[in-house]
């Protein structure tokens, strides 16, 4: 197992974790305040620039910036990044109808992607409106656009409704945020180190382009933001690591859900791409994660191992456990993937992911 240097989450940590005022009202309220900047920003929002720009009851709007901190070795954004995005919106709708001293943790997160993010696509943009409401149960669905209005990718979320002890009068003290200089991690200037060489991409197979990775050869960007560390893989499986940081809180004690979707998704990705030949390239579909227990922060690693669990010529079917520092599962997940023979050779004769995955 390597460690790559430089990891973002190493960095002092900002951003508001545990802040009760915000339970102190009622859902609707807390959330545009938000949205007003009323209320400080939790580490993960400082962490990637997601940000809440509209609430209404039983509606939540959220963007985020495609930044090259989120670019694989290819200089490719992965799927995983929209469930790190979708999650926000989806538990905030749900929220925004709740009374004070309630709150929502993800138990299921459902996502299709119908075109992949690139530097290109700029701010995304989720809109979410609840379905259903009960008193222990909430669903929700999110479409996810660009800066265009093009949909990206849809989703559908079930959250179980919480209780926050909390004393609606009380006068609480605002938290410590953290730093302000230097600017927060997604604004600052992305290495150029972390790409593959021309002759590697058009050339090197799949599994060995992904054990230089491992081996720390070389660092893609994204995998300074995730600090996920890896074992070296074998045909089809592959494991890693990561660390329960509290720069992956969404302002609560426990890591946000959309951070573990993210880690899950990413090495159920590599798992797959430890399957393809040369000059192949894949995409993910969809992918479905259940949540079974909290993941709390500085709780130890999460350990996740990826297996693809079918081989077909263009669909790959890949599954992940995660689980916590005593072995106990936190999630399990599942995506399918499309395969692309000759997608390398299309990318550099300039064609743009849109269209090759959907040619």
């Amino acid at each position: 197992m390597t460690h790559s240097p430089a990891y973002i989450i190493d960095e002092p940590v900002r951003g508001a974790i545990g802040d009760l005022r915000a339970f102190q009202l009622p859902g609707l309220e807390a959330a545009r305040k938000y949205v007003r900047g009323e209320l400080p920003p939790p580490p993960i929002w400082r962490l990637t620039g997601l940000k809440a720009t509209d609430a209404g009851l039983g509606k939540a709007t959220f963007s985020m910036p495609i930044t090259r901190w989120l670019e694989d070795a290819f200089g490719l954004v992965w799927a995983g990044v929209f469930a790190l995005f979708a999650d926000a919106p989806l538990g905030a709708a749900i929220w925004t109808g709740l009374p004070r001293g309630k709150i929502v943790s993800t138990s299921e997160l459902n996502l299709s992607f119908i075109r992949p993010f690139t530097r290109q696509t700029g701010n995304i943009v989720g809109r979410a409106t609840s379905i259903h409401q009960g008193r222990q149960v909430g669903l929700s669905a999110v479409e996810i656009s660009d800066r265009n209005g093009r949909t990206m990718g849809y989703g559908t979320t079930r959250c179980l409704i919480l209780d926050v002890p909390v004393d609606a009068d009380a006068v609480l003290p605002e938290p410590d945020t953290g730093p302000d200089d230097p600017p927060d991690p997604y604004l600052l200037t992305e290495p150029d180190t972390g790409y593959l060489d021309l002759e590697t991409v058009l050339e090197g197979r799949p599994i060995e382009i992904l054990r230089r990775i491992v081996s720390g050869q070389i660092t893609p960007n994204t995998g300074r933001v995730s600090a996920l560390r890896w074992k070296m893989p074998g045909d089809g499986e592959i494991a890693a690591t990561f660390r329960t940081s509290p720069w992956f809180s969404a302002g609560g004690p426990n890591l946000y859900g959309g951070v573990i979707a993210w880690m899950a998704e990413t090495v159920m990705g590599a798992a797959v791409y430890s399957t393809l030949g040369p000059g192949e390239v894949f995409g993910t579909l969809d992918m479905n994660v259940r949540f079974t227990r909290p993941a709390p922060i500085n709780s130890g690693d999460l350990s996740i191992t990826a297996t693809v669990q079918h081989r077909g010529r263009r669909l790959r079917i890949a599954s992940a456990d995660v689980t916590n520092a005593d072995g106990k599962r936190v999630a399990m997940a599942t995506s399918s993937a499309l395969v692309v023979p000759g997608g390398i050779q299309a990318l550099m004769r300039g064609w743009i992911p849109d269209q090759l995955l959907q040619a």
